[in-house]
């Protein structure tokens, strides 16, 4: 067996949370890439070739959540990808590249749940840190108005 390597920035929670975020986007890719590959030519070029890329970047910048020290930037990146999916999700069943409505029920609820994972994520973020006052708890440095 091989040694893993620590990662002191984050901890055992969320490692486990970072996890069955990229999981259920490899999930949605699994699921979704086959499907796409059944479309015509064009609409394979002109849509699924955003989405698939769209899901790509998602789990890229999940592996990058994991690594990263500051953690928000790229969580508040992830779920604006993830909302980008949900539009192109939308705008494919508008265009009726995606059969019935069970097509797109399954479809937005894949992105939803992963969305629904992102928030917990976000929410445990800045849980955690602490909260800032505007002068970070240091006196006043304006001098005009300091009681004397």
């Amino acid at each position: 067996m091989g040694q893993q390597e620590e990662n002191p920035t984050v901890t055992r929670q969320q490692e486990e949370d970072n996890l069955g975020i990229r999981m259920k986007i490899i999930d949605m890719m699994e699921y979704s890439l086959p499907l796409i590959e059944r479309w015509s030519v064009p609409h394979q070029k002109l849509l699924g070739d955003r989405i698939a890329a769209c899901m790509e970047d998602m789990l890229e910048i999940a592996n990058e959540l994991q690594w990263s020290y500051s953690k928000k930037t790229p969580c508040k990146n992830l779920d604006m990808k993830n909302k980008a999916l949900q539009d192109y999700i939308t705008l494919a069943y508008r265009a009726k590249y995606l059969k019935g409505s069970s097509s797109h029920a399954e479809w937005t609820r894949r992105s939803k749940e992963i969305g629904s994972m992102i928030g917990g994520y976000q929410k445990y973020l800045y849980e955690d840190a602490p909260a800032k006052s505007k002068n970070d708890g240091k006196p006043s440095t304006n001098t005009r108005y300091r009681s004397r």
